[in-house]
């Protein structure tokens, strides 16, 4: 009977994922509204399992981002203070990777396009803004300005830095959890103008951020690292370039 029950369980779990609608083999619109309504709690218990820690007043939506003015390409889901809003654009390759049969999937160079991939990512920047918090309020420990989304009298690198690094720290959670098809060989900039160019945007404050990222928290650990960072400056565009410069400078407050 038990093992009944396993199989079962696991036809139930099929037929739920097959209910949500394709449009030429990729999610509808309203196919990412069920997903979004039915999947995101769970999403949501996953990701405080993965980082073993709990995530407060959190709301998730999915909306046409377009009818916001956010007609960004690749703007997956957008973040505000405890909201998320998952695009409900025709963007996305598949719900889950899991969807995906390996041949597709060994196919495909990178892809971060899939809706459980874009909702783990946004809600990471809840968890970091969270760990902000916390750090403020119960550790007693500075938050750089750069990172205080309110503060609006930081300077450019300082924002390119700041979303730099609080890009790399979700985009490098959501490839540890395996939700996404990471680079096989990340680019990696070499000049300040390839690293600043507009249409470089997606591989290096998406990609290389993470890859950027992935030795230092493989480290330290990833509350902690999140700490470390968020207590430092971000770096500048020469220690994005050169990270040893960044990483060597890092004070740490615990």
């Amino acid at each position: 009977m038990r093992t009944l029950g396993l199989v079962i369980l696991l036809f139930k779990t099929l037929v739920v994922f097959a209910d949500y609608p394709l449009k030429d083999g990729k999610p509808t619109s309203k196919g990412i509204e069920m997903y979004i309504e039915e999947m995101a709690d769970s999403v949501v218990m996953e990701f405080m399992d993965f980082v073993d820690d709990t995530i407060y007043n959190l709301y998730i939506y999915a909306e046409n981002l377009a009818d916001y003015g956010i007609e960004d390409s690749l703007e997956l889901g957008r973040y505000f203070a405890h909201e998320i809003y998952i695009t409900t654009a025709e963007s996305f390759i598949a719900y889950e990777l899991d969807d995906l049969p390996k041949w597709k999937r060994n196919s495909l160079e990178e892809s971060n396009k899939f809706v459980k991939a874009a909702l783990l990512h946004e809600i990471c920047h809840e968890y970091t803004n969270q760990v902000a918090i916390e750090m403020r309020s119960i550790d007693g420990i500075r938050v750089d300005p750069a990172y205080q989304t309110n503060i609006w009298i930081i300077m450019s690198y300082e924002t390119f830095g700041s979303t730099f690094i609080e890009e790399g720290i979700c985009e490098y959670l959501i490839e540890r959890m395996g939700e996404i098809v990471p680079p096989r060989q990340p680019e990696i900039p070499e000049t300040l103008e390839e690293l600043t160019d507009n249409r470089n945007r997606y591989p290096f404050v998406y990609k290389y951020s993470a890859h950027f990222l992935k030795d230092f928290l493989g480290s330290v650990g990833f509350k902690r690292g999140i700490k470390l960072l968020l207590h430092n400056p971000p770096p500048t565009y020469e220690e994005i370039l050169d990270p040893p410069r960044y990483f060597n400078r890092l004070k740490y407050p615990f």
